[in-house]
């Protein structure tokens, strides 16, 4: 039925979480079923996913240089498997992007710039940053923000010591009614201070917190990433959509 759309072939470098990783692999499937009406198996593209285990990044980088390393050999394995672009769908690891972009020769989507221009596009310029400690001491996503205009408001040091721990409960397989109610906590506190969304920049966060959980709009990074991804594969967006 739809064998004759070409489709890039896509690589995603994932374990980061793994849980996370298996969620994004089945976003990516509905977003064939969505964007172009895919109903058989021939007419989804060709994906390939590598789970890599590295040393946690979570509550800060205690081996960058090693962890970098390792990275790049994963990225470059996704390389030679013959992709046409790889993405990452964990955003703590984006702060090794720009060393991982620089050392491979294929197009590698970032999923702050995804989901910068997917907040742009929603018309928001003030919204809450649900990450990891790593993903905001480093800052990793500040220049995609800055330059499409959005401001970003953070957790204090006492709800982020909140959201380290509900992430780490994630990763083990605990989802807590109690974790979800203390998110809701924290992205209400961000709307109250001008927030006019929240960014689950971590993407363990939407296997507990969903937007029918909130009243505040919710910008599930797998998911903009995934539409990105998808769009991506089937030409609907260009190379603009690369850092």
């Amino acid at each position: 039925m739809h064998k004759t759309i070409k489709k890039k072939v896509i690589g995603v470098l994932g374990g980061m979480g793994p849980e996370s990783t298996a969620i994004f692999y089945q976003a990516l499937i509905k977003q064939c079923q969505t964007m172009y009406g895919a109903q058989y198996d021939e007419d989804y593209p060709e994906i390939f996913i590598y789970n890599l285990p590295i040393p946690n990044i979570v509550e800060g980088l205690s081996q960058p240089e090693e962890t970098l390393k390792q990275m790049v050999a994963g990225a470059k394995k996704i390389e030679t498997i013959g992709v046409d672009f790889m993405v990452m769908p964990c955003n703590t690891a984006h702060y090794f992007y720009p060393g991982m972009a620089a050392q491979i020769d294929i197009p590698f989507i970032c999923i702050f710039l995804a989901t910068a221009k997917e907040v742009k596009a929603n018309g928001m310029k003030k919204v809450g940053l649900l990450a990891t400690e790593t993903t905001i001491q480093y800052q990793c996503f500040a220049d995609d923000f800055s330059r499409n205009d959005i401001e970003l408001i953070f957790p204090d040091s006492h709800d982020q010591a909140s959201l380290t721990a509900i992430i780490l409960n994630i990763l083990a397989g605990k989802k807590l009614d109690s974790d979800r109610d203390k998110l809701k906590e924290i992205a209400h506190k961000m709307q109250d201070q001008g927030a006019e969304g929240v960014l689950l920049a971590c993407t363990d966060l939407p296997i507990l917190l969903k937007q029918e959980d909130m009243t505040l709009k919710v910008f599930d990074t797998v998911e903009i990433l995934a539409h990105t991804t998808i769009a991506y594969a089937l030409g609907i967006i260009g190379d603009d959509i690369l850092a």
